[in-house]
């Protein structure tokens, strides 16, 4: 519990599994798994500053990559910080993420942020931001 009374640790928990589940995803190489972890409204930047305007945009780019699976990345984001909103209706997530090349050594590496919304489905993200801060 919170100084508000509010019991978060079940929606952090529930974030931190939806991103565990897409960094599998990613690691498979299977769309609908990146695709679960994101909203219907999704937007990003990615980490070379690149605004990604829709979810189709972004799953896009995952499929030219897993398309190519000798020349593509793989990508994990570790979660540092999950804050869920007094309403519990949104949450910021905070953290780390590495960007692999098919050989096992590393790429790129950096920090990036999530807003997460709750939805009728549960927890996904609406909107992210990837910056590249070694590579």
């Amino acid at each position: 519990m919170n100084e508000t009374g509010l019991n978060k640790e079940p929606d952090e928990a529930e974030i931190r599994r939806a991103r565990e589940n897409s960094n599998r995803a990613i690691a498979r190489r299977n769309l609908v798994g990146v695709g679960a972890s994101l909203g219907e409204d999704y937007v990003g930047v990615i980490g070379d500053g690149t605004f990604v305007a829709s979810r189709a945009e972004y799953l896009r780019l995952f499929k030219i990559g897993f398309d190519r699976p000798k020349e593509s990345m793989t990508y994990v984001r570790t979660p540092e910080v999950i804050h869920v909103a007094d309403d519990q209706a949104l949450a910021a997530e905070h953290g780390s993420w590495v960007a692999t090349l098919s050989s096992g050594a590393v790429a790129y590496t950096g920090s990036y942020a999530a807003m997460w919304r709750r939805t009728a489905s549960g927890w996904k993200i609406r909107s992210e931001i990837f910056v590249t801060l070694q590579g």
